[in-house]
């Protein structure tokens, strides 16, 4: 059965245009498929697209019953979402050469948001075409500011108390958008953290570590660590190395590696803790360092 498709969604970023002309046509042909028609209007930051598909009579079923994703088998899921993913990937094939061709550098690598499609079986009546809801969650705990808080600053700043320089890259990781880029800095800061903790541990090899190359981040989060820590490695080490090497292959490989918001800020979570581990530590005798660090660094009779 074929069906119509139309979809809205919007720019991230600015591209730059002649005023004059507003509205932008373009085609995207599909494998096997009908192509789709995307345009681009830029002094609305908008994007609409138009296509056509056929679709099974089992999702045909669900459009026109409007049944619950969520009690749907796999295989029509995964259909849904094919559909979801060709129009995404059909509006990035145009704003892709845009923004590197054009030299587009206001427009953010993230390139769309707010999507949504809708279907139609006469081009008429559209109706909001279902998908999957994936919810990315990040239970990250804050602290405010407040008159008990301030007397543990002010404690820290009498004691000169030094945060390590890593987590500047800790925390831009946190507020970046685009997974891939959270990745890279969160490794980054783990990186940062181990040099920084052992530094501070053993002073006397500041010089090595900083001119000599360095381990891969599981040796130092592994034996080089252990050697500080009481026989002991970073109880984060399986994660930093798994981490490190799709770091790599981010950096290294041409190819474009998916990684999901989910992943992204699993990984920076593992990190966070692998960084407050090290400062723990490191101020293991004074409860007030580390009453804000991750609950399970302070020993249950501090706490």
């Amino acid at each position: 059965m074929i069906i119509y498709l139309t979809s809205y969604h919007s720019i991230e970023g600015e591209i730059c245009y002649n005023p004059s002309e507003n509205r932008f046509r373009f085609s995207v042909p599909l494998k096997y498929k009908f192509p789709v028609i995307v345009e681009i209007i830029p002094n609305e930051k908008r994007v609409e697209t138009f296509s056509k598909i056929e679709i099974s009579s089992e999702i045909w079923n669900v459009i026109h019953n409007n049944l619950d994703l969520k009690d749907l088998p796999d295989n029509l899921q995964d259909e849904i979402s094919e559909i979801h993913l060709n129009i995404s990937n059909s509006v990035k094939k145009v704003l892709i050469p845009i923004k590197y061709c054009l030299k587009c550098i206001s427009l953010d690598e993230n390139l769309i948001s707010n999507s949504k499609i809708y279907w139609s079986k006469y081009k008429s009546n559209w109706k909001p075409f279902p998908s999957r809801i994936y919810v990315t969650l990040d239970d990250r705990g804050f602290w405010q500011l407040n008159k008990e808080t301030a007397k543990d600053i002010q404690n820290y700043i009498l004691n000169d108390f030094k945060p390590f320089f890593a987590l500047r890259h800790l925390h831009r990781a946190i507020n970046e958008n685009n997974p891939r880029y959270k990745w890279i800095d969160a490794t980054i800061a783990a990186e940062l953290a181990i040099k920084e903790f052992l530094i501070r541990r053993e002073p006397c090899i500041k010089d090595l570590l900083l001119e000599v190359p360095a381990p891969r981040l599981d040796i130092l989060y592994g034996k080089i660590l252990k050697k500080y820590n009481n026989g002991n490695n970073s109880p984060y080490l399986k994660k930093l190395k798994e981490g490190a090497e799709k770091r790599n292959k981010l950096i290294h490989n041409p190819q474009n590696i998916n990684v999901s918001h989910e992943e992204a800020n699993k990984y920076i979570h593992d990190v966070e803790n692998a960084i407050y581990h090290l400062l723990y530590l490191l101020y293991i005798e004074d409860y007030h360092f580390y009453k804000y660090f991750p609950r399970h660094h302070a020993p249950e009779n501090k706490k």
